[in-house]
């Protein structure tokens, strides 16, 4: 009986101590925190992406830029799409001066931020429900305004969607 709870207590506190590492890997502020956070966390799982990314960001915040993009590379080989592991590890080259390196490696992370699918720059607007009206209100309310239809991708908007103001301003 007494070894069950001894072997139960330790693997609670292995997950304890697994989620405080996780904690400072992932959270912590202090750069120091988060190397040694990040550094547990690999010995646990050495196929951590994220733990090498974080890791690698907690040096490039000290300044160490060269094990900044030692683990960069780390993730990057672990998890080949992971575009943030390019793009700071392009910021890691430019910090040294290497900026072939510096453009490769952004404009890699941003072919792949493209493929994921970028969400739409435009989001159309929902009307508001109408408010409900007391009965003892004598005055009709009017009906929510048709909101403009924006006009389709790559295609020229017509001028009469144009508020009066703007037209003021685009007449040649």
């Amino acid at each position: 009986m007494l070894r069950m709870f001894l072997a139960a207590s330790l693997v609670l506190a292995s997950s304890a101590a697994l989620a405080e590492t996780a904690n400072d890997c992932f959270a912590s502020k202090d750069d120091d925190r988060r190397i040694q956070g990040c550094t547990a966390r690999i010995a646990h799982n050495p196929k951590d992406a994220v733990a090498y990314f974080n890791r690698g960001a907690a040096y490039g915040h000290k300044g160490d830029f060269d094990h900044a993009i030692s683990d960069y590379d780390k993730a990057i080989a672990l998890s080949p799409n992971y575009a943030p592991a390019y793009n700071s590890r392009g910021r890691a080259f430019a910090s040294k001066g290497d900026y072939a390196r510096a453009v490769s490696d952004v404009t890699k992370a941003g072919e792949l931020k493209a493929k994921l699918g970028a969400w739409p720059a435009v989001v159309k607007a929902v009307p508001p429900k109408p408010k409900a009206t007391s009965t003892s209100s004598s005055t009709p309310t009017p009906p929510p305004a048709p909101t403009a239809k924006a006009p389709a991708p790559g295609k020229p908007s017509d001028e009469t969607s144009w508020a009066p103001w703007a037209k003021a301003d685009l007449v040649n």
